[in-house]
């Protein structure tokens, strides 16, 4: 049924002991256990988790069964009877990822955190502690009415937990750093069942490794975020007509407000070259102050060709709602991610490839094509993460590209398509020598070595602390979907066997 699967396709045959009826019988203990919390293929709770998915190919994975929890100690429960009896499972928070089984399984057990979506602030309004799958439109609608944010995601309905655990690039990423940078401390339930928090004093190996790390640990249940003042906000879109001059003039722009000496830590923006029907240059601008038209931004208001510019003061509530609208559910997507060292040259080279890729999507229905080019600035690294950034003074550009269409017959071309970008892009950064291994894994492919792309130092240091809270490799035999660390050591050199648990 699905696509693209090799390792993640295994499922619940993988290890010597498992079958797929283990599955079924996993479904029935878990039922029995968490009453009213676990859903079959026959019902509406079932179907409307599956429908909630932003990618049709998640929305297309069919678990034997669906879990519910609504705390801790119900993802406590459910992993004591699954990973016992080697059931594969999946994790799904806010459902946004597209990496295939990212955050859904065939035939295996889903466990559908977004039961788990409780927001605390803290009474001197310097913390929040937030549920592992509230969405970030709700923090962010919560947190407004008390002056206060948090580092995240742009779009309202990215999930916290899956994307922090990724890095989490967003807004304020120039002033505040990543949203993983903000975290004070995360609840983590391990594969034996024990609930622990992890934190700079207690667990701190853990706590450092979950920024950035992913999925390798542990199911994280609740996020306690450090957070900042914030009021209004400037921000929009800006279109552009397509020339030639339009496109030269964006790219200089961008160079120039990356590798600005002075760079203005309230500004970001993203430039976002793309093919719809025909060409879209838009460049969207944030400004976390309400200042209208900040001189940071001169240089792009002054591309010439505008078409629509809805920038405007708002807040980030409206903004991460707005954002949302304009990337509906229901499509097939795939997200690619790539990094290069600012240069003017290869942000042309961006443009040049994304429109001969163009040419391959005559007669796909809804296709659409694009790469969003943002920068990266010194003043967004932190000492704590894992993701081994090393920001020169020009700046690195952040590539993510996105591949959208109607028809699941189409996906062998469309992930063609998206796999020629990717390679045209690395091939370009590398004969310019700009290239840069950063991978961002909120928007990475299946495929591409994410955790790798962190550096030697920062990656063996996962693997230990995989290896010591996870001991048997639970999260990466079971739980095939995302990033993994230790797959070969764990699955070729030491099979999970659940007699040891």
């Amino acid at each position: 049924m699905l696509r693209n699967f090799s390792v993640l396709g295994l499922l619940c045959v993988v290890t010597s002991g498992a079958a797929r009826g283990s599955c079924a019988n996993c479904c029935a203990k878990l039922a029995s256990s968490l009453p009213g919390k676990v859903f079959s293929p026959d019902s509406a709770a079932y179907e409307a988790s599956l429908a909630s998915y932003w990618a049709l190919q998640e929305q297309l994975i069919t678990p034997s069964c669906i879990v519910s929890p609504t705390t801790a100690i119900d993802v406590s429960t459910a992993l004591k009877i699954i990973v016992p009896d080697s059931c594969k499972f999946a994790v799904r928070g806010g459902g946004h990822g597209t990496a295939v089984g990212v955050a859904n399984i065939e035939d295996g057990i889903t466990i559908d955190l977004r039961g788990i979506d409780t927001i605390v602030l803290s009474e001197d309004k310097e913390q929040v502690a937030v549920g592992g799958a509230a969405t970030l439109g709700d923090v962010y609608t919560y947190l407004a009415q008390y002056g206060v944010s948090i580092p995240g995601a742009r779009a309202a309905g990215i999930g916290v937990g899956g994307s922090t655990l990724g890095g989490g690039f967003g807004y304020f990423a120039p002033s505040q750093g990543l949203a993983a940078d903000s975290v004070a401390e995360y609840e983590v339930v391990l594969a034996n069942g024990d609930i622990i928090t992890a934190n700079q004093q207690s667990n701190s190996d853990l706590w450092r490794a979950l920024k950035g790390g992913g999925s390798n640990f542990g199911i994280v249940t609740k996020l306690t975020f450090n957070t900042f003042p914030l009021g209004e906000v400037w921000a929009g879109d800006v279109f552009f007509s397509v020339s030639n001059e339009t496109v030269q003039s964006t790219a200089t722009a961008l160079y120039n407000f990356a590798s600005n000496p002075d760079y203005d830590e309230n500004a970001s923006v993203f430039v976002l070259y793309a093919y719809q029907n025909a060409p879209v240059v838009l460049v969207e601008y944030t400004y976390t102050a309400p200042v209208v038209d900040a001189p940071v931004f001169d240089e792009f208001e002054a591309v010439p060709g505008q078409l629509l510019n809805t920038t405007a003061v708002t807040t980030i509530p409206t903004l991460s709602a707005s954002s949302q609208a304009q990337s509906p559910s229901g499509f097939e997507q795939i997200t690619f991610a790539m990094t290069f060292v600012n240069d003017e040259q290869m942000i042309l080279e961006a443009y040049n490839i994304m429109i001969a890729a163009s040419s391959k999507l005559t007669g796909v229905a809804g296709a659409a094509i694009g790469l969003t080019l943002r920068p990266i600035v010194p003043s967004m690294i932190r000492p704590d993460d894992v993701l081994g950034l090393e920001v020169p003074a020009q700046g690195l550009i952040q590539t993510i590209g996105s591949v959208q269409f109607n028809l699941t017959a189409d996906y062998s071309l469309m992930n063609n398509v998206a796999d020629q970008m990717l390679s045209d892009l690395e091939a370009a950064a590398k004969r310019l020598g700009v290239y840069n291994r950063y991978i961002d894994m909120n928007h990475a492919k299946t495929e591409q070595k994410v955790l790798e792309g962190y550096g030697s130092q920062n990656y063996e240091l996962l693997k230990a602390v995989a290896g010591k809270y996870d001991p048997k490799g639970v999260f990466q035999n079971l739980m095939p979907g995302g990033f993994k660390l230790l797959w070969v050591e764990f699955y070729i050199l030491a099979p999970f066997d659940s007699s040891d648990h």
